[in-house]
């Protein structure tokens, strides 16, 4: 796009009501687009920040001219947890990196990994069988079962309770940590002796020390699964034919292992917040999962979970557990004829396209059956964004996908659960959480 002689700027977003909207984050992102569609400005400190609310614009800044927006603030901070790993790399070293693990979520791969999913929800359900009349936190209870498929199909690992409950408080603890840090452009370095801060360094070091084991088991030989990991430890660089060092391993496998279940604990938990308050969509996911009775779900099966894609898709349109994604522009550009000056600090908001009024009928309201018919190619390709968009698109977007497909058909087939949270507020952390987790009382399981 061509600079204007003018460089007109975007609409500004007045400093007190915005002030005033920093104590509830995303409501004020949600509901941005009822007063400015395209695009708002505002100042923080010493950053100049454009808030997206326009797909197009979406397009332009993490398609089109991507090469120029470099990842935002947040990513600084995940980098002190993931390292150099997909999320946080740039440039070749990205692609590459890309490119090695894309075979992992290929559709012969994920054939395998359905009857990891199958076989881990079965035993989470009979788990439960022995739980009823209990009260359970859903979220937490969705983060075991995802811990256990990320390690058992993408590491053929078996992670145990204590594991699980290292990564459950972890990661809860740098999620909320980071978020802080990020809130507060004064925040001291990470090297400094705070005491939430030397917390943390404990919690990237017990964390460190689960990824650590399952690389050094798999160093020690045996026979394995051809597993993202093999295919991490045999990738070799094109130019020089070495292989990864330790640090680039146990980066791509931290973030595999956190991304890959902790964005869909969260879709899963908002999922069930919604069906429960919707007893008419639950029975409808029911019904379609019931056709499945007395056999295992395949992975040919996919495409007649429908209603359950459709489910997932309006739960993650009015909860995306990645709610905004932040650049920093490298050169000046224009953005539908608006002015970004260098260093500008552009938000995509993920949010707000979910709940834009020009695109969305009614869109505050939990209807599964928009999605029927949604097309989500052209012109609409960037109204609905749960996995990002543009070539750093979420690369287990398809096996997140199955997972919850999946697992929901297997919920609405077997268990009876009673909601007790009620009116759950999101919480803007790296992901949005329902709060504490969405409380549940188990009535019956029948399996």
């Amino acid at each position: 796009m061509e600079l204007t002689a003018e460089k007109i700027l975007p609409p500004k977003y007045k400093s007190k009501i915005f002030l005033e909207n920093l104590r509830d984050p995303i409501g004020f992102l949600a509901h941005s687009p009822e007063n400015y569609p395209d695009i708002f400005r505002f100042r923080m400190l010493n950053r100049k920040i454009y808030v997206l609310n326009s797909p197009d614009f979406a397009q332009y800044v993490l398609q089109e001219n991507a090469k120029n927006y470099q990842k935002g603030e947040a990513y600084k901070f995940l980098a002190l947890l993931l390292g150099n790993g997909l999320l946080n790399s740039e440039g070749d070293f990205w692609k590459r990196q890309r490119r090695l693990a894309q075979p992992a979520f290929h559709r012969e791969s994920l054939k395998r990994v359905c009857d990891i999913v199958t076989k881990s929800t079965q035993d989470m359900l009979h788990r439960w069988k022995k739980q009823e009349g209990q009260t359970l936190n859903f979220t937490r209870e969705m983060a075991a079962l995802t811990i256990e498929i990320v390690a058992k199909a993408l590491f053929t690992a078996d992670v145990k309770e204590e594991d699980i409950n290292t990564v459950w408080q972890s990661v809860n603890y740098l999620n909320s940590m980071a978020m802080n840090m990020i809130r507060n452009p004064l925040a001291l370095p990470f090297w400094a002796p705070v005491p939430a801060y030397i917390k943390a360094r404990k919690a990237i070091e017990n964390l460190d020390k689960l990824v650590y084991g399952i690389i050094n088991k798999r160093r020690q030989g045996g026979s394995f699964a051809p597993d993202l990991l093999q295919m991490l430890l045999e990738a070799r660089d094109e130019d020089t034919g070495e292989t990864m060092n330790e640090q680039q391993v146990r980066d791509e496998v931290m973030t595999i292992f956190l991304a890959g279940h902790e964005t869909t604990v969260t879709a899963l938990s908002w999922a069930w917040y919604l069906l429960k308050q919707h007893p008419a969509e639950e029975q409808k996911l029911k019904k379609e999962a019931e056709q499945f009775a007395g056999r295992k779900i395949e992975f040919e099966d996919l495409p007649a979970l429908k209603f359950g894609k459709q489910v997932v898709n309006e739960s993650m349109r009015l909860y995306p557990s990645v709610y905004a994604v932040g650049r920093r522009l490298l050169q000046e550009d224009t953005i539908g004829g608006f002015n970004v000056p260098p260093d500008t600090r552009v938000l995509v908001n993920i949010i707000g396209l979910h709940h834009h009024p020009q695109y969305w009928s009614e869109p505050w309201k939990f209807m599964p059956d928009r999605f029927e018919n949604f097309e989500s190619k052209g012109s609409k390709r960037f109204v609905f964004i749960p996995f990002g968009g543009g070539p750093r698109i979420c690369i287990g977007n398809n096996f997140a996908m199955m997972e919850m497909q999946i697992i929901n058909a297997l919920l609405a087939q077997h268990a009876e659960l009673e909601l007790l949270s009620h009116n759950i507020k999101p919480v803007p952390q790296i992901t949005l959480k329902p709060g504490k987790g969405v409380m549940v009382k188990v009535k019956k399981v029948s399996v």
